[in-house]
């Protein structure tokens, strides 16, 4: 009786692992996911000074001379949006030569909100171009 028992159980567990059948929403999802706006280079530079991104990093057109991290102007210098962001959100994936990891917080990406971290990213494009 158990043998059979196991046997059952056994049939329903691979019964329910299906095969590769693809699900598609029902209904219409557009306008049903919040809208990002577009990526804003004064909010990001709002985002810059608010966070206090300046005292540990240089950048000309923020006006800030901070050391501890490295020269914005220089370090980005023709990065690309991706680069920039991740420098923000996973500090320690890349360190520039010469730095330490761990020095800048590993909680901008999380403290930040997805709309300020576009912004930002956008204000750091445009300000090191």
């Amino acid at each position: 009786m158990a043998r059979v028992l196991l046997i059952v159980l056994g049939a329903l567990l691979l019964a329910g692992c299906g095969g590769e059948e693809v699900v598609a929403p029902t209904g219409s999802v557009e306008g049903t996911l919040p809208k990002v706006a577009a990526a804003n280079p004064v909010a990001g530079k709002t985002v810059f000074e608010s966070s206090g991104c300046g005292s540990c990093h240089t950048l000309k057109d923020a006006g800030t001379t901070g050391q501890i991290g490295p020269d914005l102007d220089e370090a980005l210098k023709s990065k690309d949006l991706a680069f920039i962001e991740q420098s923000i959100s996973e500090p320690n994936a890349e360190i520039a030569q010469g730095f330490q990891p761990n020095v800048m917080p590993q909680t901008y990406g999380s403290q930040l909100t997805s709309q300020q971290l576009k912004d930002l990213v956008a204000y750091l494009k445009t300000a090191t171009q």
